[in-house]
């Protein structure tokens, strides 16, 4: 770890690593509290992680649900939350993320200026067996953001290429979900992105940055990545040695340093280790190095984790020259739940409900004891003319031409398969077998259509299952995907109920927090749900602001 130097180039009360969810939700309640704070980012863009997303802040029995007339209660918002982890999580760490919630959400919304909205028509993942799930209302979203408010720093947070800019989830919904995107109203997308007023991640974050750089006028630096932290004799953290501009730039924060950098995608090594994968893709900002699980080390914080086989992993795939910063982006993919698509794995057998990724991110996961080999990492989207005449690939809309480096095509599938270089006869069978189901509207070995959230999401409601339909016309397709993640990893810094990191010998580390996806998922255990992450961001990030400046939480 770094020596407190001689004198330091800036001394703040609290000093916040990142500038996600979770970073800025305990900047702006520190400020609010008395306490200077500054912001240190690694990238030359706010908005982590958190501005790359869907938005959505998931809140079982929030204000706007209820103000919309929506059935929920704490009690079934517990039940559920406890059925998605599975029986993985800290009981201490659950209880006080649901008891503070709503206490965090709202305080962003009354003294932040976040305009929440409840999303209606987008059900739980689980819905409608699992104990405690609803049909909508649970997922927080926020009004759109007019990013001309962020002045100087309008062009400075993150936008996102791989959710539609300027769309509304409850407009989305209501436009046929993605499987109808040419039906989409572009004049008036078109005249959103125009006037730079943001949805989903890119405005959920506009509103943070705003209240934190803009309202309370917060200092950040970008391009300003921390390298150490640095402590004291007794071995509190006092700050941190961050680099700028090419030099050591050295931030005394006499109340507390906040780490939250997110996980650790784009730190192969790291991840294929921690994640027991050969392969390890990231979809969102190439920033997620896992620098806190380097840091913390080093002063002796401890790593917790949860299982890693039901988080939050993908497919995916690349378009050719699509970049996000000078990397190569990932796109996850969808398509495979979508009538006239199936995945298949190289034996050339489906193995997955391909709509539902909480079903099929286990079998990611798989391992073939005889072959001592992970038989579905490396697998292929394949789709019929019917799909091309209907449905988008990624950017490209139907009846586009297709990158020939990317997609395979041929006028059969015994032709079909010679080129993806899988038993021909096997995948012959696997799409006759799936057409059989798909013409009566059945998947009888996944249950493919049977999950409402996926519906929603992929579905083409003038199919009798929106989810199924049969490979029949050619030519036929077939893109090859690769796992690739969004962030929300199984390892973590271990922390306490104030969000303090702890030691290895099981004390809280003075002067040490961390929040967002630096922290291990003891609060949701070893199951995942879209805005659980977000959720958590914001409740242990207020937290972590009234811990440090001397007002903790309850």
């Amino acid at each position: 770890m770094a020596s407190a130097p001689a004198q330091w180039d800036l001394e703040v009360d609290v000093a916040c690593v990142g500038s996600g969810l979770g970073a800025l939700s305990a900047a702006i309640t520190a400020h609010d509290l008395g306490a200077s704070c500054v912001v240190l980012e690694k990238a030359d863009k706010l908005g982590g992680l958190s501005g790359f997303g869907g938005g959505e802040v998931f809140v079982p029995a929030n204000r706007c649900m209820k103000e919309l007339g929506l059935d929920d209660t704490l009690d079934e918002g517990r039940a559920y939350y406890e059925f998605v982890a599975a029986g993985f999580q800290s009981q201490p760490h659950m209880d006080k993320l649901l008891a503070t919630m709503h206490e965090a959400i709202d305080y962003m919304g009354e003294k932040a200026g976040v305009s929440w909205k409840a999303c209606q028509g987008l059900p739980d993942y689980y819905y409608a067996d699992a104990p405690g799930s609803k049909a909508s209302g649970r997922y927080l979203s926020v009004d759109l953001f007019d990013a001309k408010t962020l002045g100087e720093w309008q062009q400075k947070t993150w936008l996102t290429p791989i959710m539609p800019p300027g769309a509304l989830h409850e407009e989305m919904y209501a436009w046929g979900g993605l499987a109808k995107v040419t039906e989409w109203d572009y004049e008036l997308l078109g005249q959103r992105i125009a006037e730079d007023l943001r949805s989903f991640g890119p405005g959920m974050m506009g509103f943070f940055v705003k209240a934190a750089v803009i309202d309370r006028q917060i200092p950040a630096h970008t391009e300003t990545p921390v390298r150490e932290l640095v402590t004291d004799d007794a071995g509190a953290v006092i700050g941190v040695r961050c680099e700028k501009g090419g030099s050591d730039f050295f931030v005394h924060a006499r109340k507390g340093v906040v780490l939250a950098v997110g996980g650790y995608d784009h730190n192969k090594p790291m991840a294929t280790m921690f994640e027991e994968m050969e392969d390890w893709n990231g979809v969102f900002p190439a920033y997620l190095d896992g620098d806190h699980l380097v840091m913390g080390p080093e002063i002796g914080a401890a790593i917790a984790s949860v299982p890693n086989t039901n988080l939050a992993l993908f497919y995916g795939y690349q378009i050719p020259g699509e970049e996000v910063d000078g990397r190569p982006l990932w796109r996850s993919s969808w398509e495979g739940g979508c009538p006239h698509a199936i995945w298949v794995n190289k034996e050339g057998q489906r193995f997955c409900d391909e709509s539902f990724y909480k079903d099929y991110q286990p079998r990611i996961r798989e391992w073939d004891g005889k072959k001592q080999e992970q038989p579905n990492t490396d697998i292929w989207l394949v789709f019929d003319g019917n799909y091309r005449e209907r449905y988008p690939l990624g950017s490209f809309m139907p009846g586009q031409p297709l990158p020939d480096e990317m997609v395979v095509v041929a006028d059969s599938l015994t032709e079909l398969a010679q080129r993806m270089e899988v038993p021909a006869s096997n995948l012959e069978a696997t799409v006759a077998h799936f057409n059989e189901g798909a013409e009566k509207g059945e998947d009888p070995d996944y249950g493919r259509g049977s999950m409402p959230w996926a519906i929603r999401l992929v579905g083409d409601e003038s199919y009798p299952n929106p989810l199924l339909g049969p490979l029949t016309k050619g030519p036929y397709h077939a893109v090859r995907l690769r796992p690739v993640s969004v962030g929300i990893n199984s390892h973590g810094l271990r922390w306490n109920l104030d969000a303090q990191v702890e030691h290895v010998r099981g004390h809280a580390i003075p002067g040490f927090y961390t929040v967002g996806n630096s922290a291990a998922l003891l609060d949701i255990g070893g199951g995942y749900q879209s805005g659980t992450s977000n959720s958590r961001a914001i409740t242990w990030g207020y937290v972590a602001g009234r811990h440090a400046a001397g007002q903790a939480a309850r």
